[in-house]
């Protein structure tokens, strides 16, 4: 179902088709990992993998914490196929759980608990 609205002479539409959504998620994905820089998406796999070293349970605001200062990509969402490369080298896993940001400029949205598979893999 679309429905659309013209706001401000630009038209919008609202369609809900969860394929396409899908879609539309993994073409953004890969733009903003296309467009990230090399250095910063080498580091932001780092900062994944220290977070999944020492907690079991984290969300992607502990990963931050790991960034050093001074690294920087043009969109900070990149950080979402960093997280689905750590997923592939078998370092954490998704949960259906969720606790909501403490970053201001995410204005508390909610945030996926990831779990590491790195403690139980190196008995930590």
């Amino acid at each position: 179902m679309a429905l659309n609205y013209k706001i401000a002479d630009r038209q919008f539409e609202l369609n809900f088709d969860p394929a396409s959504s899908g879609t539309a998620r993994d073409e953004a994905m890969g733009r903003a990992e296309d467009y990230a820089h090399e250095e910063w998406k080498e580091v932001a796999l780092e900062a994944v993998y220290q977070a999944a070293l020492v907690n079991e349970k984290f969300i992607v605001d502990e990963v931050w914490r790991y960034m050093p200062s001074g690294v920087s990509t043009h969109d900070l969402r990149a950080m979402g196929p960093v997280m689905r490369r750590a997923i592939k080298a078998g370092w954490i896993c998704s949960t259906d759980e969720y606790i909501n940001s403490s970053r201001v400029t995410a204005h508390k949205n909610p945030r996926r608990i990831w779990r590491s598979l790195l403690i139980d893999e190196l008995g930590i």
